[in-house]
């Protein structure tokens, strides 16, 4: 038998056995659990209810609309920036207002015009031609008067002709009849405008100047201002598009009060009873349970709505209603932003005193 099947196999089995079992111990050896940087937040609150909340301004989020629909000619704010009461943040294009408002302006000019000139009546030179028309008819109707008394004075009747005598008689009625006429064009044109007709005209007037000021607001709404100091969360408007009014499926501009901040937390109704009305609570920051801010109550919105803020969790009713209640906290340099959701404990009523209460 030679050397390597006496000594060298044996032992180059050996080995191999030995490494087998080590890769086996190995193999079923557990390994070690990594630690937990952050774990689940836990309620400091003996007796509590938890909900989720989501970050919003202290005025609620404001979406920033058009008042009509144009095409945007200026955007001057980003997100992030904080405005003052006032300041523009979009401008809408003009051009056919201002079109408008010199049409506006001149019908203006008109109806002033034309009231102006109603109180000048009568002008100067109308005056004269009428008083001229005035005195010829009256000299016409002296005329025709005494050449009908000079018929009604003959003594015989037959001198004349029936004819000429109901010719005359006539004549000088119908003179005297024109002489009134043009009496009455002179009362009236002397009296001027007729005080109806100044009233229509000042209407006329106040209408133009109605139109000429609607407009002139709708160049001033163009301009879309903050309505009170605060600062721009979102701007989903740009140079160029063409903006529409009503409701959208995003906002223009996301607007708001965020000194301090507010955190809408949805309890579901389950848990509603034991909430307690002033209660304080706490607010963690999703995935780092180390940031943490404490929560001044604020107010109940007594009517629940559907859920809409799901956490994901696999035990996580969806077919139910939430109460929200509104608390705020301040931000300061935290981590925390508008929008983000946060775990939320309440303190709350236990369970057995309220079935005691209950009961």
């Amino acid at each position: 038998m030679s050397v390597f099947n006496r000594y060298i196999l044996p032992a180059l089995a050996t080995v191999g056995v030995l490494f087998g079992i080590v890769i086996v111990v190995i193999s079923m050896k557990k390994p070690s659990t990594p630690p937990i940087p952050f774990p689940p937040p836990a309620s400091p609150f003996k007796n509590f209810v938890a909900g989720v909340g989501q970050v919003e301004a202290a005025s609620e989020n404001i979406s920033i609309g058009a008042p009509f629909t144009e095409i945007v000619s200026e955007v001057f704010v980003e997100s992030g920036d904080m405005v003052n009461e006032g300041d523009p943040l979009f401008k809408l294009d003009t051009r056919v207002f201002t079109s408008e408002l010199r049409e506006a302006k001149a019908a203006v000019d008109v109806a002033r015009a034309n009231y102006r000139k109603m109180l000048d009546l009568p002008r100067p030179e109308d005056v004269p031609p009428l008083v001229a028309s005035y005195e010829a008819a009256k000299w016409q109707h002296e005329e025709d008067k005494e050449r009908f008394d000079l018929y009604q004075s003959i003594e015989n009747p037959k001198a004349i002709s029936q004819e000429s005598y109901i010719i005359r008689k006539y004549q000088s009625f119908i003179s005297e009849a024109g002489m009134r006429e043009t009496r009455g064009k002179l009362d009236l044109l002397l009296s001027g405008a007729w005080s109806r007709d100044l009233e229509i005209s000042r209407a006329e007037m106040k209408q133009a100047k109605a139109k000429m000021e609607i407009i002139q607001t709708n160049i001033a709404r163009s301009m879309i201002r903050a309505p009170y100091d605060g600062q721009v969360l979102v701007v989903n408007v740009h140079k160029g598009e063409v903006v529409q009014t009503g409701v959208l499926e995003q906002d223009l501009i996301l607007f708001g009060i965020v000194q301090p901040a507010h955190l809408r937390v949805d309890i579901d109704e389950e848990d509603v009873w034991r909430v307690m009305r002033g209660a304080p609570g706490i607010a963690f920051v999703r995935g780092n349970s180390r940031i943490h801010v404490p929560l001044d109550y604020v107010k109940i919105e007594p009517f629940l709505i559907p859920k809409q803020i799901l956490t994901g969790d696999d035990t996580e009713k969806v077919d139910t209603r939430v109460l929200q209640i509104i608390y705020k906290f301040e931000i300061n340099d935290l981590p925390i932003f508008f929008g983000q959701i946060m775990d939320v404990f309440l303190e709350a009523k236990p369970y057995d005193t309220e079935q005691e209460k209950y009961e």
